[in-house]
């Protein structure tokens, strides 16, 4: 990124491991449901690693397994939904192991919200 361009990201990005459910919605209309690996995550947005190319502005159900302070148990879990605003290769091949998925949350309940900053909290505190 150029140091002088702006950032348009309302959250701080963090570096992030964490477990992705992901419900994806294939041509017949159902979902299929598959494990990812987030690559970084803030409160507005999440970038996963994924062996299934998915295209650019699908509606994604997802759920997030996400690591708090040990005084409010460790571990929660964020539902929400998402768009996808971006995925790396841009088109699908059968050469390609993983694309990267970035999705711009468009909800999140209000306690998922609130377990995801203090989880993206506690990573900037540590980090």
């Amino acid at each position: 990124m150029n140091a002088n361009a702006s950032e348009r990201r309302k959250g701080q990005r963090v570096d992030a491991n964490l477990k992705l459910s992901v419900n994806i919605p294939r041509p017949d209309g159902s979902r299929e449901s598959a494990s990812m690996e987030a690559l970084n995550i803030s409160s507005s947005g999440i970038y996963f690693k994924s062996d299934h190319f998915i295209e650019p502005m699908t509606k994604l159900i997802m759920e997030l397994e996400l690591t708090v302070p040990p005084e409010q148990d460790g571990i929660k879990h964020a539902k929400c939904e998402g768009i996808v605003v971006r995925v790396l290769p841009e088109s699908e091949s059968d050469q390609i192991a993983h694309y990267e998925v970035a999705v711009f949350f468009t909800q999140i309940d209000e306690d998922g919200l609130s377990f995801l900053q203090d989880h993206i909290s506690m990573l900037l505190s540590t980090g």
